[in-house]
């Protein structure tokens, strides 16, 4: 009788469900969260089975044609779940939220690349991610390699501890978060300011997060031992969000006013009144740093598409004159990309461009200083693969512009 009753005892102890400890319950509506610290504004979600979910998108601030990227946190009961889920949005022609791979990841560092069912140019309204089934109660999921503006500030505030770095804030976005600019200086170098080259580097559409990745890897390599020689030699700034609102809403290439970021730029200088906030003291920013006894030598605009990384060049007047000719850095990036992640450098003169309102072309157009529209990395599926092409531009930019006192110039 005794060993009956234990025997009840047990199979009832068993079958207590812990809240947050189930291993066999489904996934509710209520486990996804759309408003973390990278999150879709407005998207909508409806159970169609076990497991299986429909999100619909909503749209940008005044694009009613561009959605929403997809990211969301799965907040608890995702272990021992799969999931199918349908993704949909009815905005009309425009802009896709599959041109991209998506990741998931259970702690927000180690990403796992996954990848839409059809495409944007099968099916560019309505589209399916299926995961594998889940080891952890917890969940991230978002486009490309995800870097909310959170993790972005505290990778901020970590490299301007370093002796050579540090943080400015120039200002306030829309909705009152900073606006940073990194700034790697080495104070005791050697070689005076003046004769130091600046290299400027930004990221304008908030969504493209491969591109972040890419700087990340930049910076990290120019505070490293081994960028120790371009630390004296060099002085570095990195904008890693122009748009730090979108990170939270999703938008992928917006500011709160529903200006594109890229879009934003006037080559006759700026003027509160007709540009968009954060763009107007991006840019008065970046004139003040021309004005200054150290201005900008090289411009790049950090961009994501598909393919691999492609830089396209538009010369300035250190190119084949005091420097190298510009195939100079051309053979010298393909030299350090044996995993071929990066296309040969080429110009672009001759080649379509944005206009005067674009971060490349724009800058190019009122200071003349050398431009780079640095795109691609869109079929870089990890972070490794992005912080690596990162390292190869940096450690590139590095032996080009070192060429000068190597040939006695």
């Amino acid at each position: 009788m005794k060993r009956f009753i234990s025997l009840v005892a047990l199979i009832f102890i068993g079958s207590i469900i812990l809240p947050g400890c189930e291993s066999g319950s489904s996934l509710s509506v209520e486990d996804f969260n759309f408003d973390g610290p990278h999150g879709s504004d407005g998207a909508r979600i409806e159970k169609m089975g076990e497991n299986h979910f429909k999100v619909a998108l909503a749209h940008a601030p005044n694009h009613p044609e561009w959605p929403n990227k997809l990211n969301f946190e799965i907040t608890q009961n995702a272990k021992g779940n799969d999931l199918r889920l349908e993704v949909e949005f009815d905005g009309g022609p425009g802009m896709s939220f599959n041109e991209y791979f998506q990741s998931w990841s259970y702690d927000r560092q180690q990403w796992q690349p996954i990848h839409w069912e059809k495409g944007k140019q099968e099916s560019p309204q309505h589209d399916i991610l299926t995961f594998p089934t889940f080891e952890e109660d917890q969940v991230f999921v978002g486009t490309q390699v995800p870097m909310s503006f959170k993790e972005a500030e505290k990778l901020l505030k970590e490299w301007a501890e370093y002796p050579d770095a540090s943080l400015k804030t120039i200002g306030e976005s829309i909705q009152g978060r900073p606006l940073y600019r990194l700034e790697i200086n080495d104070a005791q170098s050697p070689v005076s300011p003046e004769d130091r080259w600046v290299h400027y580097f930004a990221n304008q559409h908030p969504g493209e997060h491969n591109s972040q990745w890419r700087m990340a890897g930049m910076v990290d390599w120019i505070l490293s031992e081994e960028g120790a020689d371009y630390r004296q030699k060099n002085i570095s700034h990195f904008i890693f969000y122009m748009s730090p609102d979108a990170s939270t809403h999703g938008w992928y290439r917006v500011n709160g006013e529903g200006v594109d970021m890229n879009r934003s730029y006037r080559a006759e200088g700026t003027h509160p009144e007709e540009q968009t906030h954060e763009a107007y003291q991006w840019q008065r920013d970046l004139e003040e740093l021309m004005d200054s006894n150290t201005p900008v030598t090289s411009i790049w605009a950090m961009h994501t598409w598909q393919g691999i990384v492609e830089p396209l060049l538009r010369e300035g007047p250190e190119m084949g004159s005091v420097m190298g000719p510009w195939t100079d850095f051309r053979d010298i990036m393909e030299e350090n990309d044996p995993d071929n992640l990066i296309k040969p450098l080429a110009v672009r003169e001759g080649m379509p461009g944005y206009g005067a309102t674009s971060w490349s072309d724009g800058p190019h157009k009122q200071f003349g200083a050398t431009s780079i529209l640095c795109e691609g990395a869109g079929s870089l599926y990890t972070k490794e693969a992005n912080i690596r092409s990162g390292e190869i531009i940096i450690e590139s930019i590095a032996a080009y512009y070192d060429k000068r006192e190597k040939q006695g110039n």
